[in-house]
């Protein structure tokens, strides 16, 4: 599992994730089905990621995205976690 902590930290994840896969951008774009800017651009903090291109990466990268209750003092999460 893999913690993120703020936006600027989600960008260097996904350089380091596709480093890690052995792709360069442009094979990454390829898989995205968007230009190799964008993934710089996501790389390299200039733009924010929409959530849905935050799925399509981590997929193409092979991991999913997951949101998992924090545990704050004192408070306990409660219900099924879906709204009412």
């Amino acid at each position: 599992m893999i913690t993120i902590r703020n936006s600027q930290h989600l960008a260097r994840l996904l350089r380091h994730l596709r480093d890690q896969a052995g792709l360069t951008r442009r094979d990454l774009a390829n898989r995205l089905f968007v230009s190799q800017t964008t993934v710089a651009n996501r790389e390299h903090h200039q733009r924010g990621v929409a959530s849905d291109a935050l799925v399509d990466h981590a997929h193409a990268l092979g991991y999913q995205v997951a949101l998992i209750p924090a545990r704050h003092r004192g408070v306990r999460p409660t219900g099924t976690g879906w709204p009412a």
